[in-house]
């Protein structure tokens, strides 16, 4: 595994006044009328390494900032993250409210997801945000190191959806009895 330097800082500070770029479902009002909801967010230190041999050990690092919610923590996956949500390609950061995917095929770029209202208890919504980091990579034997050439890149959030379900854990099946 190779090691991602791992700097904090956030750089934008929000009025937690800032518009909201999705629309609060009616059934979801009362519940935030009594919280911060996500608007926007802030992503520094964006770093993503691809080995050129084993994709396990493939690497995404970067901190997260929520100026509103006052949320900070890192993300990262490397060969000993899991998927926390319904698709493989979700994974938790250092708080527990907020997820990333970041995938260069299809829609390409870094969406973020953070819990609307946890402290509310068992929050049902979540908002998400994506950003494309523009990267500047270079070339190793081993693979291919990127940062974004932006050391802060702002995102606003601008879905609020219900929270997807946890995949089901499979059982372990006993043998067949005929």
């Amino acid at each position: 595994m190779h090691a991602v330097p791992v700097l904090f800082s956030l750089a934008a500070t929000v009025s937690a006044s800032k518009a909201l770029h999705y629309t609060i479902p009616n059934n979801f009002k009362a519940l935030a009328s009594n919280c911060t909801l996500p608007a926007e967010f802030v992503v520094t230190n964006f770093t993503t390494y691809t080995d050129k041999a084993d994709d396990s050990l493939n690497t995404v690092c970067f901190q997260f900032g929520d100026p509103d919610t006052k949320i900070r923590t890192t993300c990262q996956r490397n060969s000993t993250s899991t998927p926390s949500g319904p698709s493989k390609n979700i994974y938790g950061c250092d708080d527990a409210s907020i997820a990333f995917i970041y995938q260069t095929t299809g829609v390409a770029g870094l969406t973020l997801t953070e819990k609307a209202c946890p402290s509310a208890g068992n929050p049902k919504l979540e908002a998400s945000g994506l950003i494309a980091p523009e990267l500047d990579c270079t070339d190793t034997s081993t693979g291919t190191l990127c940062h974004a050439k932006q050391e802060s890149i702002q995102g606003d959030f601008d879905s609020l959806e219900p929270i997807p379900p946890k995949v089901p854990t499979r059982r372990a099946r006993g043998a067949w009895r005929g």
